[in-house]
């Protein structure tokens, strides 16, 4: 064999050897950067205990008295680093025209939570930048920041004549410290599973004695830019406040199936 052929046969092995190492490399590429964004709804029920008095309100009754609300989920991921968003914006409306007492109530809620989290496993297989199979944990930590306003106007009337009259306004909030972990399973490149629980208050401070959020979402890749979630949700929280009376001792359970969609940003 001479030597200009041995020569062409070492270079085109060379070639191919490189060829298929590219070829390796992007089959196991991921972006070290992802942003997520989710606008959502929980189709909510609602168990409320305060001070031995028991509310119990389904989804009609809730769609009934509330007059804005606003659900939104974000995550954005570096390398191995996740930060997690959710927050929750209502306006609740109610009033009563009795003939001795007109009431007009408003409440407007806010929870918002924040959380840092690091996966510290995952045996994810790609195919360029996407993930065909696999299964990762997240452990996380952050906070919930709780906000009730409440506004009530009321007038006192007899025959129709007004005896008083007033507003009373009041305002609760509270942080909670949440401990969570959060498990993705990658069905396949179309269909993936998410559960996450947080728990967290411990009682410090001015927090809930104990509080949960626990959540099981179906996602469905439907592109690229978007996917569409449907699940399950439930948190609750416990506090004992001070008041003029003893401790008030406040119990609230939300629970209910969670349908939104999802846009990859980058």
């Amino acid at each position: 064999m001479k030597f200009n052929t041995i020569l062409l046969l070492i270079v085109l092995t060379i070639v191919r050897i490189g060829n298929s190492q590219s070829t390796d490399t992007n089959q196991l590429k991921k972006k070290d950067w992802s942003l997520k964004i989710t606008p959502y709804g929980l189709l909510a029920f609602n168990s409320t205990d305060v001070g031995g008095t028991r509310i119990r309100q389904s989804f009609n009754d809730l769609a009934s008295i509330t007059d804005a609300g606003f659900q939104l989920a974000a995550s954005a991921r570096y390398k191995k680093f996740h930060l997690f968003f959710d927050g929750t914006w209502a306006t609740l409306g109610d009033q009563s025209n009795e003939s001795v007492l007109n009431i007009n109530l408003k409440v407007v809620q806010n929870i918002l939570g924040f959380k840092l989290g690091y996966m510290i496993y995952e045996n994810f297989s790609y195919e360029q930048d996407e993930i065909l199979k696999g299964w990762s944990l997240t452990p996380s930590i952050g906070t919930k920041y709780w906000k009730n306003q409440v506004k009530l106007n009321y007038v006192l009337k007899f025959e129709g004549e007004e005896l008083a009259s007033g507003t009373i306004n009041e305002t609760l909030d509270w942080w909670d410290l949440m401990i969570g972990i959060k498990a993705d399973f990658i069905i396949t490149n179309k269909f993936m599973l998410n559960v996450a629980f947080d728990y967290g208050g411990f009682g410090i401070n001015d927090s809930s004695k104990y509080a949960y959020d626990f959540a099981y979402i179906n996602t469905f890749k439907i592109s690229e830019l978007l996917s569409i979630n449907a699940g399950f949700r439930n948190f609750k929280y416990k506090r004992i406040d001070n008041n003029e009376t003893g401790n008030l001792e406040t119990t609230v359970n939300v629970f209910g199936p969670v349908i939104g969609a999802s846009f990859k940003l980058y």
